[in-house]
This record gives structure tokens, sequence and C-alpha cells, in this order.
């Protein structure tokens, strides 16, 4: 087995205690993962500033046997670990402030489409989830995905009001994605992980629930998405923190008013106080996403998702932008003109699309 650089980050994220920026100080110190893996006993300790207990557990775990055993359990659970190296890792998530360098994905991570991460209190109030369930539907039929933490109360219901209009949807763990927190999401994690959605997490397989992990977690809620809504919270709460990374990420804040004697309505209310754009419909979130996306009405979303096979929903999404020469539908696909050219006469024939001219294409 050849040690690849990912294969390695991989490695580092089992051993423990291995952040990201600890992890530039062990690459800047040796100049390469490779050498790390190469180094004595000695340097290492000096790397980790004589950290006891990380250098033991690094130094014990330095072997191929242990590594190929790692990824083979990840293999088995059917789980894929996407490092920072890797072209499936989410360009958004790079840009961010301490990206993980390596996230767990089960299911299937839709990158392609806008997404929203709806966020709130747990212990939220009727009117609550009833919003954040009614604005992630509304959301899925305008081909717009959520961003959530699978957490009760508001979290659940955006996942459900995705899952309703069949929109993918992304659930970012405080655990490893191999376990269920809540458990009582059982049910909705086996939803999401059938209906084109995902869970990803920072932490590999196995890893429990800890307190520390969810206010960490939520830099990759926000960063996976194009702007954040908060449906209701507590003045101190892990949604208010959400915002914090939202804004340091330079994303769009929006908040859901509430009832000024509701305790759970006292962060959303200070947050458009303080300047966060106010939802009273879909609208307010759309009017946003309009500005990098072109959306598409309700009756066409519903068509497509109905219609369309995944490689075909891709194309018609590049070509209902414009009328669009074939060659820069190979570029902007990634597609071989092989594989192209039969789903442009099945969009053809299924009437979605028409051919111009000089093999330029248009939708109807």
């Amino acid at each position: 087995m050849v040690l690849k650089d990912r294969d390695l980050l991989i490695w580092l994220n089992h051993v423990g205690g291995i952040s990201s920026k600890r992890l530039n100080n062990l690459t800047e110190y040796f100049g390469s993962l490779q050498e790390l893996w190469k180094a004595d006993e000695l340097h290492i300790k000096k790397a980790l500033n004589n950290n006891r207990i990380i250098a033991e557990s690094l130094i014990k775990n330095r072997n191929k046997n242990y590594l190929n055993e790692l990824i083979h359990k990840i293999t088995e659970k059917d789980i894929r670990a996407v490092t920072i190296y890797d072209h499936e890792y989410p360009d958004k998530l790079k840009c961010i402030y301490d990206p993980p360098y390596v996230i767990y994905i089960k299911g299937r991570l839709i990158l392609d489409n806008p997404k929203i991460a709806i966020v709130g209190a747990r212990k939220a109030s009727t009117y609550g989830r009833w919003a954040a369930f009614h604005f992630a539907r509304e959301l899925a039929l305008w081909g717009v995905g959520t961003v959530s933490g699978m957490a009760l109360g508001v979290d659940t219901e955006a996942h459900k009001g995705s899952l309703a209009e069949k929109m993918n949807t992304i659930a970012v763990l405080g655990c490893g994605v191999d376990l269920c927190y809540p458990a009582s999401n059982s049910q909705l994690m086996l939803e999401i992980l059938n209906n084109n959605g995902c869970i990803l997490s920072e932490y590999p397989p196995g890893t429990p629930p800890m307190k520390h992990h969810f206010p960490a977690r939520n830099r990759i809620i926000s960063g996976l998405s194009d702007g954040v809504f908060i449906v209701e919270a507590a003045e101190k709460s892990g949604a208010i923190i959400t915002v914090d990374f939202a804004l340091e990420q330079g994303k769009e804040v929006f908040a859901l008013p509430g009832n000024i004697n509701n305790s759970q309505s006292k962060g959303t209310n200070s947050l458009i106080k303080d300047g966060a754009k106010i939802v009273l419909e879909v609208d307010d979130l759309l009017d946003e996403l309009k500005k990098d996306y072109s959306l598409l009405n309700r009756k066409e979303n519903i068509r497509v998702n109905v219609s369309l096979s995944d490689k075909e929903a891709k194309i018609y999404n590049i070509i209902k932008k414009e009328p669009i020469h074939i060659d820069l539908i190979v570029h902007s696909s990634g597609m071989k003109i092989s594989e192209l050219n039969p789903i442009l006469t099945v969009l053809e024939l299924k009437g979605f699309i028409c051919q111009l001219r000089g093999k330029t294409f248009t939708v109807i």
C-alpha cells in the first residue's frame, strides 16, 4: 500500500487531539506528512510541544496495519472519508476559518444547488416547529436544500420540510456518522439517507456526542450554506453561535420575528434589531439567493424533480440559465461528449430542451 497524504490525514484524524492548527504546525515542522510518518519519536514529541498523550497515541498507531484497518472499517460501514485534498471536498468549506481536514459522509452530498442553514431551539414552540417545516418546504419547491444539525425541535422540522418535497438536506452531527444523536431521530436519519440527503461529521466513526463538539460543528453548518436562517433561539444558544460563524464567513443572516414574551424568541428578535434580515415569507430568503442562482419556479421545479434523473437534471440546470453551446456544456458538466449526447437526446425527447443552430441548446 502506497501511503498518500489523504490517507495520512485520515490516520491523524483518528489519533485524536490533532486539530487543524496542530496539523499545520506539524506540517510546517516536518515539511510534509510523509516526513511526519517517518520521523523519530524525539522529533514528534518536540513538534507536539511535549504533549505526551497525543505523542504516544500518534507513535503507537503509526503503522500500516492500523491505517488499513481504519480505512476498511470506514468502507465497511458505507461511509466515505473525504479529505481537504480530495476533489469531492466542498469548496465552501475550504473558505472558512479552521476547515475540517477530514469529513465523513453517509448518503449523498449534493453541492450544486443553493442551501440555507435552518437552525434554532431544541425546545421550540409549536410556532417555531411549524415555521421551520414550512420554510424548508417552501424553499424545497424552489430547488433550495437545507443544512441543519438533526437536533430536536427546529433542526428536525427543517429536515422534515425538505424531505416533504424530496429535496436534499444535510445533517451535520456532533458525533460519528455511524451514530444517531438524538436516538429518537433514527427514523429521520434513515429518511434523509433514503432521499438524496446526507449525514456529515468531522468526527471519526464511533465518536460519541460530546458537549464541546456541537459549537464546533456549527461552523460547518454555516460553512456549507448560502445563508443562515434562525427560526427560534434564546439569547445565549447554539443557534446564536452559528450566527457568529456565519458573520465571520460573510454569510447573510436571516431571523424570524417572534413573540416578545417567549424566551425562545429573544435571540431572534435581538438579531433583527441588530440588522439581521427579517423573514416574513419565503421570498425574503429567495431574494438573496437569486443574486447568485437562477431559481426554477415551483411548477418547473416539481416537474424536473419528478421527471429527470440526477444527470439529466444537472444538464438541464446548466442549459436553463441561457442558450449554451455543446462545448460549454461539456466544460460546465465535466462529462465526456459520449456521455453527454444521450442525455441531451433524452431531454429533447422529454420536451425539456430543444436544439438551435450550431449545436446550441436552450430550454423549452
